[in-house]
C-alpha cells in the first residue's frame, strides 16, 4: 500500500525549521566554517593553474605539487607582507587622524567664507572613526594568524581535487549530481579569482605609482571582494581615502578614475566573455543571499554568498524533484 504524500504546509513547515537550525548551527561555529571555506574557495582560485600545467602534459600528481608548493610559496610571502603592512598601518591612524581633521577645518572654513555653517551634529567624529578602523585593523591582523593553517587546508584541497580526466560517472547519480554542482562552483571562482588577481594586479602599480600608503593591503582587499556582488565600491573607499589624505585632490582623483575604469572593463568585457551569460542568478537573488549569508557567517558570508547560492541552487532542484538545473 502505497504511502499518501505528505501535506504542502507539512513539507513546507519542515523545510524552514531544518533551513533556520542549519543556520543556526552554521552561525554558532562560523570561525571554523569560514576558515574552511575560504580556503576552498582559494583552493578553486588556484585550480586551473592545475589544469595549465597538466594541459603542458604533466600529470597529474606532478601537476597539483607544482601548484601545491607555488600557493605555499606565495601565500606566505603574501601573508608576511600583510602582516607588515597592517601593523605599519596601525601605527600611522594617528598621521591619518591629523590630516583627516585638519582637511575637515579646512572644509569648514571655506564652507563657512561663503556663508554655510555646518551644525555640530554634521561633523564627523575623526576620534570614533579612527577607533572603527583600528578595531578593524585589529581584527585582520587577528585572522591572519589563521593564515598558515589555512595554506595547509589550501594544499590538502588541491591534492583531493580530480583529475581533469576523471573517471566519467553516472549521469543521473549522486556522484553525477555533486560533480556537476563542483564543476559550476569551480568554474564561477576560478574565473573570478582570476579576473580578481588581474584586477588586484593592475590597481596595485597604479597605487605604487601614485604612492599610496599600503598598497598591498587594498590590492587583497579588492581581490576579495570581487568574489562579493557590489564589493569594488567597497573596496575602493580606503585607498581613494588614503591618497587624498597623504597626497591631495589630484592623485586621489587619478587613482579613482584607474579603479572605476579596471572595474568597468572587468564587468562589461572581460567577465561577460570569460563566463557567458552569467550565474544564472536574478539581481534580487544575489542581494538576498549576501544578506543571509552576511548574517549567518559575518563579513566572510559576503564573501561566499554566490559560490553557496549556485551550490544551493544546483542541488535544489535533484532533491526537490529530480529536475536537471538548465546549463
Amino acid at each position: 500500500m502505497a504511502e499518501a504524500p505528505l501535506p504542502p504546509l507539512y513539507r513546507s513547515t519542515v523545510f524552514v525549521a531544518c533551513v533556520i537550525v542549519i543556520a543556526a548551527g552554521l552561525h554558532i561555529a562560523s570561525a571554523t566554517v569560514n576558515l574552511l571555506l575560504i580556503s576552498v574557495l582559494l583552493a578553486m582560485s588556484v585550480s586551473p593553474i592545475t589544469n595549465f600545467l597538466e594541459l603542458r602534459g604533466l600529470k597529474h600528481g606532478s601537476a597539483v605539487t607544482v601548484t601545491v608548493l607555488g600557493s605555499l610559496v606565495v601565500g606566505v610571502l603574501v601573508a608576511g607582507a600583510l602582516a607588515g603592512a597592517l601593523s605599519g598601518l596601525q601605527e600611522k591612524l594617528p598621521t591619518y587622524q591629523a590630516a583627516l581633521s585638519s582637511r575637515l577645518t579646512g572644509l569648514e572654513g571655506r564652507l563657512a567664507a561663503r556663508g554655510v555653517n555646518v551644525h555640530e551634529v554634521l561633523k564627523p567624529d575623526t576620534a570614533q572613526l579612527v577607533a572603527v578602523v583600528q578595531r578593524v585593523v585589529g581584527g585582520a591582523l587577528s585572522a591572519l594568524g589563521y593564515s598558515f593553517f589555512a595554506l595547509v587546508l589550501v594544499a590538502l584541497i588541491l591534492l583531493e581535487l580530480p583529475a581533469r580526466k576523471d573517471i566519467e560517472v553516472k549521469a543521473g547519480g549522486m556522484r553525477g549530481r555533486f560533480d556537476e554542482v563542483s564543476v559550476s562552483v569551480r568554474r564561477f571562482v576560478a574565473l573570478t579569482g582570476l579576473i580578481g588577481v588581474g584586477l588586484a594586479a593592475i590597481n596595485l602599480i597604479a597605487m605604487l605609482a601614485l604612492g599610496t600608503d599600503f598598497p598591498m593591503v587594498w590590492a587583497v582587499l579588492l581581490f576579495l571582494l570581487n568574489f562579493v556582488p557590489f564589493g569594488f565600491a567597497i573596496a575602493m573607499i580606503p585607498p581613494v581615502a588614503l591618497t587624498l589624505l597623504e597626497h591631495g585632490t589630484t592623485r586621489a582623483a587619478i587613482l579613482l578614475g584607474v579603479l572605476v575604469v579596471s572595474n568597468m572593463l572587468s564587468d562589461n568585457v572581460v567577465k561577460p566573455k570569460l563566463m557567458g551569460s552569467g550565474l544564472g542568478l536574478s539581481p534580487l537573488v544575489i542581494v538576498v543571499s549576501l544578506m543571509f549569508w552576511a548574517f549567518v557567517l559575518g563579513p566572510v558570508g559576503a564573501i561566499l554568498a554566490v559560490p553557496l547560492t549556485i551550490t544551493i541552487t544546483t542541488l535544489a532542484p535533484f532533491f526537490a524533484g529530480g529536475v536537471t538545473p538548465v546549463e
